[in-house]
């Protein structure tokens, strides 16, 4: 019964701590009056050029989605007239470079010259997408931030899901510092 007890514990901190979501900036403004605000609107980004392509808006729409849901869960209304916040989306996708450390084994053969000497080196193996998205919450009446995080994750070839942007959104609203 113990061992059940110990699994049942240990489960969800095993898996909370193998999300293929990193968490690479939390701000938050330790004055705000999280408890003033009551409604929320998005960013209008419409106006920003070069135009993004399809499956880039089609992304923020589907995260626009997923932060609304975060926000209304925590008390929060969506509103187009005099929002208490505003919520600035932004996403970035690099191509990464994979490497490896070399060994010693791969080392040429010692011929018997006299300064010979070897070091271990970073070898590229692969390229990566990595996208990062970015969350910043602005007090509307102050235009002062009050929360700036930011996640990122490998991306996958064949791109992400609704499903996938939920688990990420949700990832970075466990740090939220507002309304719980």
């Amino acid at each position: 019964m113990k061992r059940v007890l110990v699994i049942a514990v240990l489960l969800p901190v095993l898996v909370a701590a193998c999300s293929p979501y990193r968490i690479t900036r939390n701000q938050a403004d330790r004055s705000a009056a999280w408890s003033a605000y009551r409604t929320f609107a998005f960013v209008d980004t419409s106006r920003i050029s070069p135009v993004p392509g399809e499956a880039y808006r089609t992304a923020m729409e589907q995260i626009k989605q997923a932060v609304s849901a975060e926000l209304r869960n925590r008390g929060y209304q969506p509103t187009r007239d005099n929002p208490d916040l505003l919520v600035n989306l932004g996403a970035v996708v690099k191509e990464k470079t994979q490497t490896r450390q070399t060994t010693i084994q791969e080392a040429p053969r010692y011929i018997g010259q006299r300064r010979y000497s070897w070091q271990s080196q970073e070898v590229p193996v692969g390229t990566y997408n990595e996208g990062t998205v970015n969350l910043h919450v602005v007090d509307a009446q102050r235009n002062a931030l009050v929360w700036d995080v930011a996640v990122s994750s490998v991306l996958s070839p064949k791109g992400v899901n609704q499903k996938q942007i939920n688990q990420a959104v949700a990832k970075v609203f466990e740090k939220f510092p507002g309304k719980n």
